[in-house]
């Protein structure tokens, strides 16, 4: 584990791309000796230009049928000329080359309008006429369809069989699409196919995703941003929804700073003491008694819902339910949730129904659904910035493909207010200037209530459209329709929107009066808390060579500066007198650097703790294939017995479908326990750090200690069933034994636990220490 430091001068943002991997910037490579491949072409054009469509189709099953490996120029030209033929348009040379780079896996930045969709469909092409299976993963299932069937009649001229799944695919759908040569799919879904494929009791339960290729789209946001975001199988349980409505009551009547006190970042709240005596009297009972400890922890999560968890910023409330909100997407977050107690909670604060927990069957991180695969690569518009991190926890080359046309952008210093109130003043007048003079306006925002409060506050006469969690489903109209002369779009986060903002709306018409007022104007209300997503705003202004604009307003009051402020900074601006522009700008910078650094040392944290779970699931899954496939050596001798009397009654077949049925039970129950085990542990293994030991060695020796003995555990729950089953139950063993698989699943994500965990923990110290707030040793 590398030492976390402090923000350092970032030299990518300095020097072009061929400069920056000629002096070997880590993560970082040129792909200047690509371009041969890309100049052989034209040798071949002429003679792929004379095939007919059936040839063209035909050159490329022969290429699949041989499985010739390497982007050859001969193949570069079948690839070109279909791509003409089918889609209207010749590639450009930058299109060619990010593709060759991403079939040799490695990570491609590509700027907004740049056209990585082509570029990813041709990458797939090349690895598909390899003879290759290929997962083209989006963030959602809209992207995923749209590209599955914009890009299809491109492979099928080759070919080449496309498919798609999303979250309402069928186990029959998901199991055909998974046998075509290219497969588009969010990259959830996968996740998701593979625990599910990890319950199977038979294959023909199983929808078997391969795991040959992986072409990862927004792939800086699925691989750095989500990449520690656990996906989880749950199970239903015999519990019922967990009664918070007394906890929700009795925070109802709790006053800031007198009965509870929040801290400086709005992380935790914590009941003061007048406010447990308050509480107690109310109750009558000892809060701290051991017999009223789930009930102190019903109030904490209720009071944490209350106070901290902001209706319409972390999460809407629509059709009588709790739908999180992505925080860096501004989307609905679908099939996500918070840890029960908390999601509970949060249910009964809004009085909706409380959803009853399940038991988590098995969870797997996005990191590690992406590791799985032999080749990976992404591409994003916003690589550079994390090559680092894509070297470090995927030894992932990454490079940059410049654009096909001079950026003609204006980039604006960011303008820092002293208070949110001159700042949100400063916005509206931008706006407003702007629409005046005909150009276009779109305006990030970072919540789902900014957006909205923004929108109002600007006059209707201008006729605002807000693009938000709420009418995403809208969006590709709104965004379409961001070019229009003098429009004014207000928008929450814009990666993974997919669709281009063209100059004079969708059609072009009145492209030439919209260039005459500058092009499109990007405005962001607010610094994001990785400068990549500032990127990722910016860059929808000047695509594809036009002219454009982006600018961003922030102020000392924002949460990203609050929360980071070093104590440099914040005597700085305790005193009277005003602070320079310059001075401003630099705070926001540094608060930024701190924001990044933090989230760095989260992702590293998290995927330290995650190694020994994860190298135990390998275990139990290597063995549990062994049982399904009929051999179990590390069981036979535990069960001898019992599988002896039965087989001298029942045939052979029965007794080793009976065993097989029952050792899957077991298995698939011990883990589901060990990982609820492992999940208690790591909440409270911070505390070991008190002791002076290091929690994430304490954790993996903790950890080894409770996998010790599984197997024999699961041999022993196993010879017992076996022992307690009746001959006439054999053909329904579970059921006989009154044993149950789940009756249902469900999948979901969990988000980040705003109560705290290691990783978190270890997040706010870094924080601290960051800002100059602990006493060095």
């Amino acid at each position: 584990m590398r030492r976390i430091d402090a923000p350092r001068l970032d030299l990518r943002r300095f020097l072009p791309g061929w400069a920056a991997g000629a002096v070997g910037i880590p993560g970082h490579s040129s792909f200047a000796r690509l371009r041969e491949d890309v100049a052989g072409i034209a040798e071949h054009r002429a003679r792929v230009a004379r095939l007919s469509d059936d040839e063209l189709r035909d050159a490329g099953r022969d290429w699949r049928r041989r499985g010739r490996v390497g982007p050859a120029p001969s193949l570069l030209a079948l690839i070109e000329e279909a791509t003409r033929r089918t889609l209207g348009w010749t590639p450009y040379e930058g299109q060619l080359l990010a593709a060759i780079a991403l079939s040799r896996g490695f990570a491609v930045e590509l700027d907004t309008g740049e056209g990585k969709t082509l570029a990813g469909a041709m990458a797939a092409a090349l690895h598909a006429l390899a003879g290759r299976s290929v997962h083209v993963l989006s963030v959602n299932d809209y992207l995923a369809g749209r590209d599955a069937q914009w890009m299809g009649p491109l492979l099928g001229a080759l070919g080449i069989d496309v498919a798609w799944i999303g979250q309402a695919s069928t186990a029959h759908e998901r199991r055909d699409a998974y046998r075509a040569p290219v497969v588009y799919a969010p990259v959830t879904e996968v996740g998701y196919d593979v625990l599910r494929d990890r319950q199977a009791t038979g294959a023909d339960e199983r929808v078997e995703p391969r795991f040959d290729v992986a072409i990862v789209d927004e792939a800086d946001a699925v691989m750095i941003d989500e990449a520690m975001t656990p996906l989880v199988l749950a199970g239903a349980s015999d519990e019922g929804a967990e009664d918070l409505s007394t906890a929700t009551e009795l925070v109802r009547s709790l006053e800031p700073d007198a009965h509870y006190a929040v801290d400086e970042d709005r992380a935790t709240v914590a009941l003061t003491d007048a406010g447990l005596d308050l509480l107690e009297g109310t109750l009558g009972v000892n809060l701290f008694a051991s017999e009223h400890a789930g009930l102190l922890t019903r109030i904490n999560l209720a009071l944490h819902a209350r106070v901290l968890m902001r209706r319409d910023v972390d999460y809407l409330v629509v059709d009588d339910g709790i739908h999180l909100v992505n925080s860096a997407r501004g989307r609905v977050a679908q099939q996500q949730r918070w840890p029960d107690g908390l999601h509970a909670a949060i249910e009964a604060k809004e009085a909706v129904p409380i959803t009853p927990p399940g038991i988590v069957l098995d969870t797997l991180t996005v990191q590690d659904l992406l590791l799985t695969y032999r080749t990976l690569s992404g591409m994003s518009g916003t690589v550079l910035p994390v090559a680092d991190e894509l070297m470090e926890f995927y030894g992932l080359p990454s490079g940059r493909v410049e654009r096909h046309r001079p950026n003609r952008r204006t980039d604006e210093p960011t303008r820092v207010l002293a208070s949110r109130q001159e700042k949100d003043a400063a916005i509206v007048e931008e706006i407003l200037r702007r629409h005046e003079a005909g150009q276009p306006v779109l305006v990030g925002t970072q919540t789902v209530a900014e957006s909205e409060e923004l929108a109002a506050r600007l006059p209707a006469r201008v006729g605002a459209r807000v693009l938000n969690a709420r009418n995403d489903a809208e969006e590709a109209e709104v965004v379409a329709r961001a070019g229009e002369r003098g429009a004014i779009t207000v928008s929450t986060q814009m990666s993974g929107r997919g669709t281009d903002i063209r100059l004079g709306g969708a059609d072009e018409r009145d492209r030439d009066r919209v260039v005459a007022a500058g092009g499109l104007a990007v405005i962001a209300t607010s610094v994001y808390p990785s400068r990549r997503l500032d990127l990722q705003l910016r860059g929808r202004a000047g695509r594809q060579g036009d002219p454009g604009v982006s600018l961003a307003f922030a102020s000392l009051e924002d949460e990203v500066v609050v929360a980071n402020l070093t104590a440099r900074w914040r005597r700085r601006i305790a005193r009277p007198a005003a602070v320079p522009d310059s001075v401003r700008r630099t705070i926001v910078h540094e608060a930024q650097g701190i924001s990044e650094a933090v989230r760095l040392g989260r992702h590293r944290s998290t995927w330290q703790y995650s190694r020994a779970l994860t190298a135990q699931r390998t275990k139990v899954l290597a063995v549990r294939e062994d049982v399904l496939r009929g051999s179990r050596g590390w069981l036979d001798a535990a069960i001898a017995g019992p599988v002896g009397a039965l087989a001298s009654v029942a045939a052979t077949e029965t007794v080793d479908r009976a065993v097989t049925l029952i050792a899957l039970h077991h298995l698939d129950r011990r883990w589901s326990d060990h990982v609820a085990v492992l999940s208690e542990l790591r909440d409270g293994i911070h505390l070991r750090a008190l002791a002076g030991q290091n929690p994430a060695d304490e954790f993996h020796r903790l950890a080894l200690r409770e996998f010790e003995g599984f197997f024999d555990v699961v041999a022993q729950d196993v010879a017992a069933s076996l022992r307690d089953l009746e001959t006439h139950g054999l053909d329904d063993p579970l059921r006989s034994l009154g044993l149950r698989r789940p009756s249902a699943t469900w999948t979901y994500m969990i988000r980040d636990n705003p109560l705290g965990d290691p990783a978190g923990r270890a997040a706010e110290g870094l924080r601290s220490l960051l800002r100059g707030e602990r006493r060095r040793h």
